[in-house]
């Protein structure tokens, strides 16, 4: 058997997975990520899932006045309690759309996000993990090109590289440096959804 680990770039992942919905139109699920690792793991022979890290980014004190980002972003906080889970935290920072010009919470055209941390946290923690031998299967949740020296890395020392994608994610720049790749759609993650978020104002 195979020792797998999953590491989710979970920016990357979210905008993809809203984008495959959006194009038919329909609404981005609620994914139980308890099974999504195990989902992805199954489509690899002989592969036993031993941990998932997933690589996520917390919003600023600026971005923290934002509701939405805070249920997501404590939504994350919660996926700590899974077992064989780590969550690893990069950085959300809000920067001025106009120099200048202060930012308003409530004016999404005053600032946007960068993201700060997830490609170098995501490098550390497979490529650690690999020189300690604690896996032989790497699956990466990302169709970001940036990835390609980790995966170049890993194959040289011996590991296996699997990369998922949502439909729609280009996976030929990522082909030649890769073992294998995983194509995720409706049908896959039907098989995985959460119960419905309560209806609070209905109550």
């Amino acid at each position: 058997m195979l020792r797998s680990m999953v590491f989710i770039d979970e920016q990357n992942f979210q905008i993809a997975l809203q984008s495959y919905y959006r194009a038919q139109n329909l609404p981005a699920p609620r994914l139980d990520y308890n099974k999504l690792p195990l989902m992805v793991n199954a489509c690899v022979p002989n592969a036993v899932l031993v941990k998932t890290l997933l690589c996520a980014p917390r919003p600023d004190e600026f971005l923290q006045q934002d509701d939405a980002a805070m249920r997501h972003y404590r939504w994350i906080e919660g996926l700590r309690n899974q077992s064989f889970f780590d969550v690893i935290e990069g950085a959300f920072i809000a920067r001025p759309t106009t120099y200048g010009v202060e930012m308003n919470i409530n004016d999404r055209s005053s600032y946007y996000r960068e993201e700060k941390g997830t490609d170098i946290n995501i490098a550390v923690e497979s490529i650690t993990k690999a020189f300690n031998n604690a896996y032989d299967v790497a699956i990466f949740m990302s169709g970001d090109s940036d990835y390609l020296p980790i995966y170049k890395t890993l194959r040289t020392i011996g590991k296996l590289v699997v990369v998922a994608v949502v439909e729609g994610q280009s996976v030929m720049r990522l082909r030649p440096f890769i073992d294998h790749y995983i194509v995720l759609d409706k049908c896959k993650f039907d098989g995985i959804l959460r119960p419905p978020a309560p209806n609070y104002a209905a109550e």
